[in-house]
Parts: C-alpha cells; structure tokens; sequence
C-alpha cells in the first residue's frame, strides 16, 4: 500500500506564493485600518465640539475650562464634561443632576484618541498653535479654553495629506 504525500518542494511552492499573496494584500489591509481611525478621529472630534457648544450654551457662553469666569485645571475642565455642573460651571463627578448642579454630563466618558488610545485633555494657550503644541504623547486631545477648540493631538498627516491637528 502506498501513502500519498506533498513533496519538499511542493510545500516550499505553495509558502511562497502564500507569502506573496501576503506581501500584496497586508498593505490594502493597513490602509483601511488607518481610514478607520481617521474616520474615528474626526466623529469623536465632532462629538466634543457639539458637547463643549452645548456646554457653552448652558453655561451662559462661558466654555468649559472655567468656573466664575477664573481657569481651572484640565482635570476640573474634564469633570465639567463627564459629570454635572452648576451654571457658574462648579462640578462634580456624579452623574445625576441635583441643584444647584443641574447641568450635564454632556460626556458618558472622553473618547479615546485612536492613533495614542489617550482620552485626557491638555491645555494650549491661545496665542500658541495647535501645530507647535502637538507631539502625539502626552494628551488624547489639545483644547484652548478661551475660543473652545478641541483638536486631536497626532502628528503627521492622513491618506488625503491633511495634518491631524488641523481637523
């Protein structure tokens, strides 16, 4: 009785065009893993944007980042989104409203950068620029509390060669 088999050179054939196959296909796959994060990055930017004007709103124009007017710490300014707050914009981290802290959340938590899988904020002054504060390490998000803007902090471009700071 005799087996049937693959020979050596049969194996290392079909590894090879394998490998091949890989090497052509790996790319296209990374590409739509980098349009998924940028496409993440632009939705959880414009979700901030429509909270913080909400917040804005609510608060009497004054953006989250203050309280009576005087800056707080980026952590205060956090609580401000994910917790409730008084129209003066003292906050609290709980979530159900109670006077005097009847506004919010406007947050269930910060949304994830998805290039650096950081949530937290860092201040940039506003006479700096978003491209000289960007480093893609220390904060999911860069936020100026005098005009509200909130951009992601990454570094580099996208697939259509617009800086990420820039959305």
């Amino acid at each position: 009785m005799k087996t049937k088999a693959f020979s050596l050179v049969e194996i290392i054939l079909v590894v090879t065009i394998l490998g091949i196959l890989g090497a052509i296909v790996f790319p296209e796959f990374q590409d739509h893993v980098t349009k998924a994060r940028e496409t993440a990055a632009k939705d959880n930017l414009r979700a901030m944007r429509t909270q913080i004007e909400l917040y804005k709103i609510q608060h009497k124009g004054s953006s989250p980042g203050y309280v009576n007017g005087n800056p707080v710490p980026e952590g205060t300014m956090q609580i401000q989104l994910t917790g409730i707050s008084t129209e003066t914009g003292q906050a609290q981290a709980s979530t159900v409203p109670s006077d005097p802290y009847l506004n919010g959340p406007y947050v269930k938590k910060l949304p994830e950068n998805p290039f650096n899988k950081l949530s937290n904020i860092k201040y940039v002054l506003e006479a700096t620029a978003f491209s000289d504060a960007v480093d893609g390490t220390s904060s999911g998000w860069l936020y100026k509390k005098e005009t509200a803007e909130i951009r992601i902090n990454w570094t580099g471009t996208d697939s259509e060669g617009v800086n990420f700071y820039d959305y």
